[in-house]
């Protein structure tokens, strides 16, 4: 099974890369101590967090403050938002269905059956087709849900099984229409591959073994422009950029040990997150391109250890680059956190 706060830092100018770790403060505890994803809605300057062990899904402000919980979510995993951010699809592992949630009321509108053991976890929105990964160990696959009708449809198979060790994790992007990536977290050496789904089925385009040398991957993130991947995984010790649908590395993002997270915000900045050991920053962030990052970050204050422990895919950008979120917690803890660091896409001073 997979998966394994609010603080303000101040704001300071400077071009010069970050030579030591800005800390943060507490931030918001949460009442889980695991999650499964994070999605950021605009619209409503709303966090959504999903934990996939109490089947619900946290909602928060921009703040870092909880204002409700929705319930009844079994074995909620991957958060995908629709275009317009008035919709928050849930993909619900032990439920077998997708929820529909309303972004404004955060209420279920809808929940839609993908079949008895699918157990769908990896959600990934591609016009208005949802595509979904699914089931687990070598019989897993890609399904999809076409949206927009009045009883959406919903096709599974639509890979080989045994092309992927479990659910793999997905990424589209609206600027890089008709393609989809899928990332396997479970293998070593890691395996991507990019599909075409312009048409009625995927069509496989590129499927690479150890990209870039890259194991166990733990997240995907892909660029505004729609021309690069963006990849964490358990090695190598940085965070490699690719480029679509080849899957040529172009380019690394420096890091250290074990990078779990990767985002990138719509103004292009990325934020490449591991799972450190003090004194290493837990969050590293870039200009696009960049060789050094304009800015680290420390979430030790956020657990009260030594080390701060960003947790597997715990990272969201607000699209304006303005705020990232944290999802940090230690294993032996009962509770994560919430962090909120703004003005992230300013560099500090050296």
């Amino acid at each position: 099974m997979l998966l394994t706060l609010v603080v303000l830092l101040g704001l300071s100018l400077g071009a010069a890369p970050a030579t030591h770790a800005a800390s943060t403060d507490e931030g918001t505890v949460l009442p889980i101590a695991y999650h499964c994803d994070l999605a950021v809605d605009p619209l409503h300057e709303r966090v959504f967090v999903s934990d996939y062990t109490t089947d619900s899904v946290l909602v928060a402000d921009y703040q870092g403050r909880l204002i409700r919980t929705i319930k009844n979510l079994p074995g909620v995993c991957d958060l995908e938002l629709s275009a317009d951010s008035r919709t928050l699809y849930a993909a619900l592992a032990l439920g077998d269905a997708i929820s529909v949630i309303d972004t404004g009321t955060a209420r279920q509108r809808a929940r839609y059956a993908t079949g008895v053991g699918t157990a769908p976890f990896h959600l990934a929105l591609s016009g208005r087709t949802l595509f979904f990964g699914y089931a687990e160990q070598w019989e897993a696959s890609i399904g999809s849900l076409t949206l927009g009708a009045s009883t959406p449809k919903v096709r599974l198979g639509l890979i080989p099984e045994g092309d992927f060790s479990g659910a793999p994790l997905l990424a589209t992007s609206p600027t890089a229409p008709g393609i989809l990536v899928a990332g396997d977290q479970n293998t070593s050496p890691g395996h991507l591959s990019v599909y075409n789904v312009s048409g009625e089925s995927p069509v496989l385009h590129t499927a690479m073994r150890q990209p870039g040398g890259s194991a166990n991957f733990s997240d995907l993130a892909i660029t505004p422009d729609g021309e690069r991947l963006l990849t964490a995984s358990g090695a190598p010790y940085h965070h490699p950029s690719f480029r679509l649908p080849d899957l040529a590395e172009e380019h690394t993002y420096g890091s250290t040990s074990y990078p779990n997270a990767v985002a990138v915000s719509s103004r292009g900045d990325i934020a490449a997150g591991v799972n450190s050991i003090e004194p290493d920053p837990d969050v590293y962030l870039y200009r696009a391109g960049a060789d050094s990052p304009y800015r680290t970050v420390s979430l030790a204050p956020a657990t009260g250890f030594d080390a701060g422990y960003l947790r597997h895919r715990g990272l969201a950008w607000t699209p304006d680059g303005t705020r990232l979120f944290a999802i940090s917690g230690r294993n032996d803890e009962a509770h994560l956190r919430l962090v909120v660091i703004s003005s992230a896409h300013l560099p500090t001073a050296a």
